[in-house]
């Protein structure tokens, strides 16, 4: 098995070289035929809380898609209503989650988290791979490039999955697996098991508005696939990429609660 995937991925890494020849006649073609994504986008969840400029807006978390009731089976159904009924741990959350520094939950770096965190992307779209650059340090990467999702022995669960895709005229289609199990929104308790499987349609609707039409399918948790509709608007106001910074972090969880620290 091991040697026949060393085989495959050397044959993989030789078509690669000659479709990387920076002004062959076939990646300049393709090149020309991908839509033009450049620029920064944010999220809904970042138009809700703030623009990218700092500027407050109203807080409409609770509106975000992947803040929905999942059409659950019987089983995860009576855990989700549980969750949701449990006033104390939602109070407790409350009080101590930050969006940066210690006390940020684990779960909010995770895929399909990334697409409603109020964050800014910049995307880079390249005929082998499509890279989602994240404010907070992370890159998403798809693979365009023909090849599949590595074998039972090479996968297990990252934050972020393992992402492939093509090309269907001028809509990124994407395919992601092995994602840890657990929350999916910062609004809600629902969660997904670790089979989850995510199908995503990325296109522009307009020249400022990028749809992700998101379907994910759940064989444990799901009784039947649940589809959604995402959008990133291009940032007008920023005309570079800031990384988000959690050096000046001023709000400690002390005593079960965030405070805020004075300014050294």
């Amino acid at each position: 098995m091991k040697s026949a995937s060393v085989f495959g991925g050397v044959l993989l890494l030789a078509s690669l070289a000659v479709l990387a020849a920076p002004n062959s006649p076939g990646r300049v073609q393709a090149f020309a035929r991908l839509p033009n994504w450049t620029g920064l986008w944010e999220t809904f969840s970042s138009k809700a809380i703030t623009n990218p400029a700092g500027r407050s807006a109203r807080f409409v978390g609770a509106s975000s898609p992947l803040a929905g009731h999942p059409p659950y089976n019987p089983d995860w159904e009576r855990k989700y209503q549980a969750a949701l009924s449990d006033r104390a741990a939602a109070a407790r959350e409350a009080l101590t989650t930050k969006s940066c520094g210690a006390g940020t939950p684990a779960f909010a770096s995770n895929f399909p988290l990334i697409l409603e965190r109020p964050l800014v992307l910049e995307i880079a779209v390249t005929p082998e791979v499509t890279l989602f650059v994240m404010d907070r340090g992370g890159v998403r990467h798809i693979y365009t490039d023909g090849r599949s999702h590595p074998g039972k022995d090479d996968l297990w669960p990252t934050p972020l999955g393992d992402s492939v895709g093509h090309w269907e005229g001028q809509t990124l289609v994407i395919d992601t697996v092995a994602t840890p199990p657990g929350r999916i929104s910062l609004f809600t308790p629902a969660e997904l098991s670790e089979q989850a499987h995510f199908i995503e349609r990325l296109r522009l609707l307009d020249e400022n508005t990028l749809e992700d039409e998101l379907t994910i399918e759940d064989s444990v948790s799901l009784a039947r696939p649940w589809t959604m509709r995402l959008q990133f608007t291009r940032v007008q106001d920023l005309t570079r990429f800031i990384p988000y910074d959690c050096e000046a972090d001023r709000n400690p969880v002390e005593n079960g609660k965030v405070g805020i620290a004075p300014i050294q």
